[in-house]
């Protein structure tokens, strides 16, 4: 044998005798129905000579409870381990899988609420670990999981147990990558806190073979365990109680990655009135736990904003629509109550209820037209056009609708090549940029189309105030309005949105920028077909 092979071999043994196995199984019966709040523990082991079960520890039993024996299947106990699950009961007395009870079960009072765990060490079922209750309902579902580790600490020991006077296995030198994906990492320390075993999954965890841990003061391998609650927790197991560190992150393992969030338990070795031999020390991986919580919380502050934004939307939209809506009642009562007025007077009322109206429906549509935009129920009728006629009839439009009549400078380029497009859609993205220059900017308002060998750009630019270059971008979301000093430009913030939206879904772009002498400049590239 080498002298490292050695070395390894008297650090996992240490220099104490050997303490046989039942009366640690005893204690870790102990800490388990302290660490579930049951009233009873048992630890069964499968006889491989008979093929069925035999308590062989527990805490709280009776003498004669030593030696019960369960064949594989019957009972809770004898299903937990044939089937290699944990197992909950909140009224075994009730539970027609509860089968040939033991006779301390019932005593008075009696046996109640059950938790069974299947001691599991790789691919093989040693036996099972069972916490009762005298109280019914007294466990709940988070507590399988607990039985579930402690249980997993219990294999661990027997097969330390009975391996010990044996040469290390071979998983403990390296181990094939297939034993990986246990959903546990499992060391032993001894008294003094130095590692004297661990598994293949504890080591791929910490990224460290086992031959570089093993006889190395825990702290030194796990620096994690020096901060207060973990060191609490040691503090605890050192004194014979099971401790629980929460949440740590281990560094990334060599070759990259990212940190691993792990949950640390420690569980004493033994038991305090005997001496503790030692502390299993159990990682689980808790990292996709992690993220699925960060995940959620990102997705209650998302839902938490969408809410408030969808009540400031609803007050926006209130308010943009109130507004017409009162002058649009207010005209139509005159011209219900006025029947004698002259028809101008008429004339100029009805023109009111007509442009209010107007107004109103551009709104909604917008509304609309927003919602529908990067849904199914949005497409494009995609047909040649030739922007130039387009251009016209729009800037005619503005023209007509608009008193006084503004000024619009129509510049396009000669022999403009026609683009693959919804002429309704871009009418709609023209009129709203050709509006609001009128609206809001100052004259002459320019209407520039030009192309190249690519694309097609059509720009839109005033004389008026312009855009600050930190809002360029913002007035594109929905519902953000240009803030100049203390007003707001009014409108609902609807219209650049949606034009923005069918200017992409035709894959081109749009932006705002400075207009050389002042005003806003608003440009949209169109793609050309190739």
């Amino acid at each position: 044998m080498s002298v490292a092979a050695r070395k390894s071999r008297a650090t996992r043994t240490g220099s104490r005798p050997h303490r046989p196995l039942p009366p640690t199984l005893d204690g870790l019966a102990r800490i388990a129905a302290d660490a579930l709040g049951g009233d009873a523990a048992a630890i069964y082991l499968v006889d491989a000579a008979k093929g069925d079960l035999v308590l062989t520890a527990g805490h709280g039993l009776p003498p004669s409870a030593t030696g019960h024996r369960l064949a594989m299947g019957e009972g809770l106990t004898g299903q937990v381990a044939d089937e290699a699950r944990s197992l909950l009961s909140q009224d075994a007395a009730l539970d027609p899988r509860s089968l040939r009870r033991r006779s301390d079960w019932e005593l008075d009072p009696p046996v109640r609420a059950y938790i069974g765990a299947p001691l599991r060490a790789g691919g093989s079922v040693l036996g099972a670990l069972e916490i009762t209750s005298h109280r019914a309902a007294a466990f709940d579902p988070e507590q399988r999981g607990r039985a579930s580790i402690l249980a997993d600490a219990a294999a661990l020991l027997i097969e330390r147990t009975r391996l010990l006077d044996q040469p290390p296995p071979a998983a403990l030198a390296g181990g094939s990558s297939d034993t990986l994906h246990e959903p546990l990492g499992i060391a032993t320390l001894d008294v003094r806190l130095r590692l004297s075993s661990a598994s293949p999954t504890f080591c791929h965890m910490i990224g460290q073979p086992v031959e570089a841990i093993v006889g190395r003061p825990a702290l030194s391998v796990l620096p994690a365990l020096g901060h207060p609650g973990a060191r609490d927790a040691l503090e605890a197991a050192l004194h014979g109680a099971p401790g629980h560190a929460g949440r740590i992150r281990l560094a990334p393992r060599p070759g990259g990655g990212d940190a691993q969030a792990v949950g640390v338990s420690l569980i004493p070795l033994g038991d305090a009135g005997r001496g503790i031999d030692g502390i299993l020390l159990v990682l689980q991986d808790v990292s996709a736990r992690a993220r699925l919580e960060g995940e959620l919380r990102a997705q209650s502050d998302r839902a938490v904003e969408a809410r408030d934004r969808l009540r400031s939307v609803i007050e926006l939209v209130s308010h943009e629509l109130r507004t017409p809506l009162t002058s649009v009642l207010g005209f139509a009562r005159l011209l219900a109550d006025r029947p004698d007025a002259d028809a101008e007077r008429r004339g100029r009322w009805a023109a009111q209820v007509i442009d209010k109206a107007r107004l109103m429906a551009r709104q909604i549509d917008e509304v609309t037209d927003l919602a529908r935009l990067g849904s199914v129920g949005f497409s494009l009728q995609r047909a040649p056009l030739h922007l130039g006629p387009l251009a016209r009839e729009v800037a005619d439009e503005i023209g007509a609708t608009v008193s006084p009549s503004p000024a619009i400078d129509l510049v396009i380029a000669p022999d403009l090549p026609p683009v693959h497009a919804d002429r309704d859609r871009l009418a709609q993205v023209l009129h709203n940029l050709l509006a609001n220059a009128v609206r809001h900017g100052g004259e002459p308002v320019l209407l520039r189309l030009r192309a190249d060998a690519s694309t097609l750009t059509i720009e839109v630019a005033d004389r008026g105030a312009g855009v600050p270059e930190d809002q360029a971008e913002a007035i594109f979301e929905p519902f953000v309005r240009l803030r100049e000093g203390e007003n707001a430009t009014p409108g609902t913030g609807l219209g650049l949105p949606v034009c923005r939206g069918i200017v992409e879904a035709h894959g081109g772009t749009i932006r705002c920028e400075q207009h050389v002498g002042g005003g806003a400049l608003f440009r949209i590239t169109l793609p050309l077909e190739g």
